[in-house]
């Protein structure tokens, strides 16, 4: 089964059995069962949106409108950014990556810098919306934030992610190309856009709890069942499993007596909760970094934006990195390591200036 060659969850499953045999006992009531369906229910949606092709549409059309690849690289980015803010970090790289390294090939690009910036992009976007990514949703249940609340902290995020990537953009490669194709063969039906924003409303009425999460879920999965019974497949369980286990080995940890004090003795006030939580984001991912301090923090704007910041740096700082390093493999292997290079120099840079910006902001 392809869910049990899933490194990440066979990370997790080590970690936790570890775990559980130096440290402690597991229990079901440290799993955050909210986050659990919210993120079933958003990865529904998601596959949903993939189905009916509406972010190729979206991408193919912006390669259609320029004959420049700056302009063309500028205006991916921008649309990785802000769609990246509704359909998650990890989809747009999966949409992106692959249609970026096309169009380098065809018009012979240079890929490294342009891939990275997508990179950066897909997770400053995703840290703007409650659904962007799962500690943001994991956030939204744990403290129980609502919508406003949410955005008073996230919006000088996206502020200042926006004039970053966009400054970036500006040193793309700018070359003349002609793209003989200007028609897209991708029909983008009516329907489908009233279904996506309709299912979209009740997502985001489940993740606040205005709506009951397992009646949202529900009625998401009924809905993309009935347009293709394919995409209950299609929803990445493995994660799933994984967030299942990090909040289990959350748990055990967070009741020995020594990783209590210790976490605890460190996680004093809102700045320096944001430092450890970005810096734990370079070790073990932002997901799990979020749920580790949220265990001893009431802190939530500084856990906020220190696993949003944390996201940047290491190449595990973010699952979306190890996404993106595996789509260039894939599709474009003799440029992955230009790419490491470029990618760990750019988020090295901007991790340290946004620990500084932010670090003076909380």
């Amino acid at each position: 089964m392809k869910i049990l060659k899933d490194p990440i969850l066979i990370v997790v499953l080590v970690i936790f059995l570890i775990s559980t045999a130096l440290v402690g006992k597991p229990s079901l009531n440290d799993v955050n069962w909210n986050t659990i369906f919210s993120l079933m229910m958003l990865m529904a949606f998601v596959a949903l949106i993939s189905e009916m092709h509406i972010l190729d549409y979206f991408s193919n059309l912006i390669t259609m409108k320029s004959n420049n690849s700056r302009i063309i690289i500028i205006m991916l980015v921008l649309f990785d950014y802000f769609a990246s803010m509704f359909f998650t970090n990890d989809v747009l790289i999966l949409a992106l990556i692959p249609l970026f390294i096309k169009i380098a090939n065809q018009y012979h690009l240079k890929k490294a810098y342009p891939l990275t910036l997508l990179t950066i992009a897909a997770n400053l976007g995703s840290s703007v919306t409650p659904i962007g990514n799962p500690q943001n949703i994991f956030l939204v249940s744990n403290y129980h934030v609502n919508v406003v609340e949410f955005f008073k902290y996230s919006y000088i995020f996206g502020i200042i992610g926006f004039v970053f990537i966009l400054c970036l953009s500006f040193f793309a490669e700018s070359k003349t190309i002609f793209n003989s194709d200007k028609h897209s063969d991708i029909y983008l039906k009516p329907v489908n856009i009233f279904i996506a924003v309709a299912l979209m409303v009740i997502v985001l009425l489940g993740i606040f709890s205005i709506i009951n999460v397992v009646i949202t879920l529900i009625i998401t999965i009924l809905i993309g069942c009935i347009f293709n019974y394919k995409i209950i497949y299609r929803i990445d369980y493995g994660l799933l499993l994984s967030f299942i286990g990090f909040f289990l080995i959350v748990g055990i940890f967070s009741r020995s007596v020594i990783i209590n004090s210790f976490i605890s003795g460190l996680a004093t006030n809102q700045r320096s909760v944001f430092i450890l939580s970005a810096l734990t984001s370079q070790i073990i991912s932002n997901v799990p970094a979020s749920v580790l301090i949220a265990k001893f923090s009431t802190y939530m704007p500084a856990i906020y934006y220190g696993v949003s910041v944390g996201g940047l740096g290491t190449m595990v700082a973010s699952l979306a990195n190890l996404l993106a390093l595996k789509q260039v493999t894939i599709y474009s292997k003799k440029d992955a390591k230009k790419f490491i290079v470029l990618f760990s120099f750019l988020n090295f840079l901007l991790l340290f200036l946004f620990i500084i910006i932010f670090y003076s902001i909380i």
